[in-house]
């Protein structure tokens, strides 16, 4: 993935002008920066959700993401929610007790907690066919236990693909190392 003289504005508010960056394939990247820097606007340009208003921008390969927002379905099961992007039933609960959360398959995404459903929609997200993945905050909400859980199933899924994970706490980095550390 590539930014070439990328610049992006929000009306008067400048986000990036003539930003550059190359993220190596196969590595895992943390982007960090103060809040409002431009982290989820980089985010929202890779996935092309944004244009660039001048630059180049270039992305290969299928891309699969994690918003800041779980983006789950309340009203329907864990299960229901992981099948929306795999027919893999058995890789679906490997993952679900891998995350500590063997019990919850039937269990309506609404009834769950903010760390419980964080968990479902990093599972989710890993479930899907990518060659990048991107995410955003991924462990908001986590305690430790349950972040060194997630991070160990993330770094088994993503072996040998890119991963760009985005956020403002320095503790995660350290969980996710080696990775190559970009700050806006």
């Amino acid at each position: 993935m590539e930014f070439r003289n990328v610049s992006k504005s929000y009306g008067a508010k400048k986000v990036f002008s003539s930003f550059s960056l190359t993220i190596r394939e196969g590595r895992t990247s943390v982007i960090t920066g103060a809040s409002g820097i431009g982290k989820t606007t980089l985010m929202r340009l890779l996935l092309s959700l944004e244009k660039p208003d001048s630059g180049e921008l270039e992305v290969r390969g299928r891309v699969s993401a994690l918003f800041q927002e779980d983006r789950l379905i309340g009203n329907m099961s864990v299960k229901n929610n992981l099948l929306l992007v795999t027919d893999d039933e058995p890789m679906a609960l490997s993952m679900l007790e891998k995350a500590g959360l063997e019990g919850e398959w039937k269990s309506r995404v609404d009834t769950l907690s903010g760390g419980m459903k964080r968990r479902v929609a990093l599972i989710r997200a890993l479930l899907t066919s990518f060659d990048t993945m991107i995410l955003d905050e991924p462990f908001t909400g986590l305690d430790d236990e349950s972040k060194e859980r997630m991070v160990s199933l993330l770094k088994e899924v993503i072996a040998g693909r890119t991963l760009i994970v985005i956020t403002h706490d320095s503790d995660e980095y350290a969980l996710l190392a080696p990775c190559d550390i970009i700050r806006l």
